[in-house]
């Protein structure tokens, strides 16, 4: 009995060994099981985890391409600044002959057309008339674009926020934001434009029928501010917002589908950053040329309400055009502002897009 007894106790004293051994065992096999459970889920759903971190990579890529393609509006007036360059170098001598073909008048006809315009202000003038008022158009289009450009990136923006997602925006809204954003841009380059268009008109002593005679661009908004004061400058103003609210619809909104167009041709994941030189040129020049095609009528209206000695409302000067001139002299000049409205608008965005590349890494 007694050795039955010694040997109960080392049976318990065994039991009591081996209890924690059982218990990691368990816990070994419990880990186990949850191992080959993940790696079954794994195995066994391949096609969902490779389609949740494409999904997964896919919005990243978009994220990053979003916040390269959206500027600040900082960078974006930065941007307009070298477009706005690109566009006065490219298109004044045609601006010049587009005004001056504009403003004459049916009883003083001076020239018979864009190219008679060109080579008698060549040979009377020189070549230099051909950029007459570059200082006013390179304060005009400077500011115009800065203006337009910050304001149309600062409207979206606004837009996106509203809307309350970041899908892109479709093209009639891309052309609602322009022509809203035109508001500002008329509002703001309409002293420089008087200033420009009345150096444009003005004829050295060669030229006949002398209109106004200025030294220079401050010269000649001394000699506004003495005779009409302040509001001299902002003759036209509402002519100007006639044009620009059309124009910036169509130009903007032609110009974000054009674009549009030529990245779908890249690929399904294609951006702006991805088009050539040439096909940002051909869609700012293709989109100049649209805009300027709807709205040239009314910016005969405004080239003669700048130019005329007495202030007259826009409606009275598109009348008197029409009574004493025909319908067809509201596309007086037509021709040149076309064959300008392609290159200079070509540059501006030329300029516009790539300073967006280089200089802020887009």
């Amino acid at each position: 009995e007694r050795e039955r007894e010694r040997e109960r106790e080392k049976e318990r004293e065994r039991d009591c060994q081996n209890v924690p051994a059982a218990r990691a065992q368990i816990w070994v096999e419990e880990d186990s099981i949850c191992v080959k459970e993940n790696s079954t889920k794994l195995l066994t759903n391949p096609t969902e985890n490779s389609e949740s971190q494409a999904s997964d990579r896919v919005e990243a890529d978009a994220d990053s391409r979003m916040s390269k393609r959206t500027p600040s509006m900082a960078q974006s007036a930065t941007s307009a600044a070298f477009g706005g360059l690109c566009n006065v170098i490219a298109g004044q001598p045609f601006d010049t002959i587009k005004v001056r073909l504009q403003t004459q008048s049916a009883e003083k006809k001076l020239y018979s057309g864009p190219w008679d315009c060109l080579f008698k202000t060549i040979r009377n003038e020189g070549m230099l008339a051909l950029y007459k008022g570059t200082s006013g158009a390179f304060v005009s289009i400077m500011t115009e674009n800065i203006v337009l450009l910050t304001a149309n990136t600062g409207i979206k923006a606004a837009l996106k926020s509203f809307r309350g997602n970041d899908k892109p925006l479709t093209v009639g809204e891309y052309a609602f934001c322009g022509g809203v954003a035109g508001i500002f841009s008329a509002t703001a380059i309409t002293p420089a434009e008087v200033i420009k268009v009345r150096l444009q008109v003005s004829r050295g002593s060669c030229g006949k029928g002398d209109i106004h005679q200025y030294k220079g661009p401050f010269d000649c908004v001394r000699k506004t501010l003495q005779s009409e004061g302040i509001a001299g400058l902002f003759r036209g103003l509402s002519t100007t917002l006639a044009r620009d609210l059309p124009f910036n619809f169509v130009f903007l909104g032609s110009y974000e589908a054009i674009v549009s167009a030529f990245a779908s041709m890249h690929g399904e994941n294609a951006t702006k950053d991805s088009l050539t030189s040439f096909e940002i040129l051909s869609a700012g020049g293709l989109a100049g040329t649209f805009g300027w095609a709807v709205i040239f009528p009314l910016d005969v209206v405004k080239s003669r309400q700048q130019t005329s000695k007495n202030q007259r409302t826009m409606t009275y000067v598109a009348h008197k055009i029409l009574r004493q001139e025909g319908i067809l002299s509201f596309y007086k000049g037509c021709s040149a502002a076309l064959l300008r409205a392609f290159p200079a608008n070509a540059g501006l965005f030329f300029g516009y897009e790539m300073a967006q590349r280089m200089l802020f890494n887009r």
